[in-house]
């Protein structure tokens, strides 16, 4: 059985997080829950950072808080 945290119900407004493609908290983490592992992948599925990557550090967040380790991939020579 893996072990998940508890889905918490949001009862605050949501926030536009990705200005450029008008893309909010709530949609970056329902990405996350549907299986998004990386900033590129959510930028992928929703345009969230995808632009001009200011939002780029609010994803990771985002990403960190649901436990999708962010390190970059190291890759063999």
């Amino acid at each position: 059985m893996v072990d998940t945290p508890p889905v918490v119900r949001q009862t605050y407004r949501c926030m536009v997080v990705c200005h450029c493609n008008a893309v909010s908290d709530r949609e970056i983490r329902s990405e996350i829950l549907a299986g998004a592992l990386g900033a590129d992948e959510v930028a992928v599925r929703c345009g969230a950072g995808g632009r001009c990557g200011s939002c780029r550090p609010v994803v990771e967040a985002l990403l960190a808080e649901q436990g999708v380790d962010i390190r970059p991939a190291i890759s063999a020579a």
